[in-house]
C-alpha cells in the first residue's frame, strides 16, 4: 500500500511473535503462538483486518458487481440468461475462495446464501457452490440490515420494521399517562430514537414499495405521535403531526432520498453508487420504481436536478502537513464584552491595528446575501491603496461561503505584498482557517491555506484579525457597502458551485413549503 518506515515496522512488531493463553477459573493453559489473525480487543485490530480483506474481490471479473462492508460481502450479476449468470457468479466465487486460500482465510459456507431476483420461475437445479458444498438458496435474505426478497417488493423488510416498531409502541404506552408518566418531549425522544430511526434506515431503497405497504408505517407514526401528544384517537392526523413537528413519512422519504441524491451528485466517478442515478438502457423498459428513477424525479421536483454540486470529498493539491498554520488574532473579541459601546470598540480595533500591525497592509473583506432572492455578493477593500473590489456571486450560496470567497480573493490580490493583515467579521471563517476544517467548504478552505503557504514561502507575512461588524470601523464598513452594492448588479460575475450543505438547505426549505 506504499506504507513504509516506522509505521510499517510498528505494525510488523505488533503482529509478529504474539502468544496467547486461555484462563478458565484459576486454570491457565499453555502459551500458543498466534500465526494468523489480529489481537482481540486491540484498538488497531479492526483497521488491520479491513486492510487485510480490502482486496478480497481483486480476482473477481469486472462485469461482476461486488460490495464489501467490513466482513459482509456480496457478489451479483445482472442479465436475462440464468445459466450464463450462474456460471459467471460461480467463477467469481471460485476466485474469492482462491484468494482466501492464498491468504489463510476460509469463508463460512453456512453463512453464505444465494438468491435469484426475478419474477419468473427458476428450476431447483440452478445452484452455486463453495468448497465443493452447495450454497443455500433463499427467497429473502438480510444484508446490512435490509431484507431483500426475490421480487424486490420489500414485503419482508416492511413486516420486519413494523414488528420492531410495534414493540416500542407497547413500551411507549406503558410510559405514557394522563396524570403521570413521561413528558411529551421524553416520549418524542423515544419515538425519534427507536421508531423513526428504524423507519428511516434503508428507506431510500424500500421507498419504491407499494403505497399499501408503506401505509403500514404511516399508521405506526400516527400511533406514536398520538401517544406522545396525548391526542384523542379521533384527532386528525395532520394536526397531530404539526403539533409534534413531524412531517409525514412520504415527505421525509423525499427528504432523505434528495439528500442522498445530492451526495452522489457531488461525488467523483469512483463512488460505487453514483452510476445508479445515471441514465441506462433499462429506464424505458420496466415500470418498477427504484432509487435512481425516484431520485432523479424528486430532485427535478425540488428544483435541484440541474444544479452543479461541488465535490463532497476534496483532495488538496498541496499535502496538508506542508501547509502553513496561519495566525488568527482574536484579541478584539476578548475585549468586546468589556467595552461599553461602539466608541470603545472602535478605539480597541484601531489601537490593535496601530500597535501590532503598523507596518502591514490592512485588507478588509465582507459578504452579503438577500435571503428573499438568494442573491449573494462580496466586497474587498484596501484603504491604504485606494482599492475597492466587489463581485456578485452565484445564487443560493451561504453567507459563510461568500465570506470565505472574499478572503480568498483578498489573498489572491496580496500574494505579492510582503506583510498583510486581513480583517473580517466572520468568526466562522477564521475558526475554519485556524482549525484546517470546514464542514461545508473544505475545497475553498484548502485554496485559502495554499495561498497563505505560498505567501509565506515567498518571504511574506500574513495574519488574520477578527473585527466586530457594524460598529463603525471604517474599512469594515466600506467592505460591507461594497458587498451590498454587488447585490444590485444584473449578472453573476463569480460562478461558484453550490456545496452539498447549501443544496440540502434549499431542499429542506422546499419540503417545508410542500408540507
Amino acid at each position: 500500500m506504499g506504507i513504509g518506515g516506522r509505521v510499517f515496522n510498528w505494525v510488523k512488531d505488533f503482529l509478529n511473535d504474539r502468544k496467547i493463553q486461555v484462563r478458565i477459573g484459576s486454570e491457565i493453559s499453555c502459551k500458543y503462538e498466534v500465526s494468523n489473525g489480529t489481537p482481540q480487543g486491540s484498538v488497531v485490530s479492526p483497521l488491520l483486518f479491513l486492510i487485510m480483506i480490502n482486496d478480497v474481490f481483486s480476482e473477481v471479473p469486472a462485469d461482476i458487481g461486488s460490495s464489501l462492508f467490513a466482513d459482509d460481502g456480496a457478489l451479483w450479476k445482472r442479465g436475462r440468461n440464468t445459466k450464463h449468470i450462474v456460471t459467471k457468479v460461480q467463477t467469481a466465487i471460485d476466485g474469492v475462495t482462491e484468494w482466501g486460500l492464498d491468504w489463510g482465510c476460509r469463508f463460512s459456507v453456512e453463512k453464505t446464501q444465494t438468491i435469484i431476483f426475478t419474477g419468473k420461475r427458476v428450476g431447483v437445479d440452478v445452484s452455486l457452490s463453495m468448497y465443493g458444498r452447495q450454497l443455500e438458496r433463499v427467497e429473502a435474505f438480510k444484508y446490512l440490515g435490509v431484507v431483500f426478497d426475490k421480487r424486490l417488493i420489500w414485503v419482508d423488510h416492511i413486516k420486519r420494521v413494523e414488528g420492531k416498531c410495534r414493540k416500542v409502541l407497547n413500551v411507549m404506552r406503558c410510559l405514557a399517562g394522563r396524570e403521570w408518566g413521561a413528558s411529551c418531549d421524553a416520549l418524542k425522544t423515544v419515538y425519534v430514537a427507536m421508531i423513526r430511526s428504524v423507519i428511516d434506515y434503508g428507506c431510500i431503497v424500500y421507498g419504491s414499495a407499494a403505497k399499501s405497504l408503506l401505509g403500514k408505517l404511516d399508521t405506526i407514526q400516527t400511533s406514536a405521535l398520538r401517544i406522545c401528544s396525548g391526542a384523542f384517537w379521533t384527532s386528525p392526523v395532520p394536526a397531530v403531526q404539526v403539533e409534534l413537528g413531524e412531517m409525514p413519512l412520504c415527505l421525509r422519504r423525499k427528504h432523505l432520498i434528495a439528500n442522498y441524491w445530492i451526495s452522489l451528485k457531488g461525488s467523483s466517478g469512483t463512488h460505487p453508487t453514483k452510476g445508479v442515478i445515471e441514465e441506462c438502457w433499462e429506464e424505458g423498459k420496466g415500470r418498477r420504481e427504484h432509487f435512481g428513477r425516484m431520485g432523479n424525479r424528486i430532485a427535478a421536483e425540488l428544483g435541484v436536478g440541474e444544479m452543479e454540486v461541488d465535490l463532497t470529498v476534496v483532495y488538496p493539491a498541496m499535502p496538508p502537513w506542508r501547509m502553513v498554520w496561519p495566525t488568527v488574532d482574536w484579541s478584539v473579541m476578548g475585549k468586546k464584552r468589556k467595552e461599553g459601546g461602539q466608541v470603545g470598540l472602535i478605539s480597541v480595533v484601531n489601537q490593535r491595528l496601530r500597535e501590532e500591525y503598523s507596518g502591514f497592509v490592512h485588507v478588509y473583506t465582507d459578504g452579503a446575501k438577500q435571503p428573499e432572492t438568494g442573491v449573494t455578493g462580496l466586497g474587498v477593500v484596501v484603504p491604504s491603496r485606494g482599492i475597492e473590489i466587489n463581485r456578485r456571486t452565484s445564487y443560493g450560496l451561504a453567507v459563510n461561503t461568500v465570506e470565505m470567497l472574499g478572503v480568498l480573493i483578498a489573498l489572491k490580490w496580496v500574494e505579492k505584498v510582503k506583510r498583510v493583515v486581513i480583517c473580517t467579521d466572520s468568526a466562522s471563517v477564521l475558526a475554519s482557517i485556524r482549525s484546517f476544517h470546514s464542514s461545508s467548504r473544505q475545497g475553498l478552505l484548502c485554496e485559502i491555506l495554499q495561498s497563505v503557504t505560498r505567501i509565506v514561502q515567498q518571504g511574506g507575512q500574513i495574519s488574520f484579525l477578527w473585527v466586530p461588524a457594524h460598529i463603525g470601523v471604517e474599512g469594515n464598513e466600506k467592505a460591507d457597502v461594497m458587498a451590498k452594492e454587488a447585490l444590485g448588479k444584473e449578472s453573476v460575475e463569480l460562478n461558484v458551485r453550490l456545496s452539498k450543505a447549501e443544496v440540502k438547505s434549499m431542499i429542506w426549505e422546499k419540503l417545508i413549503q410542500m408540507w
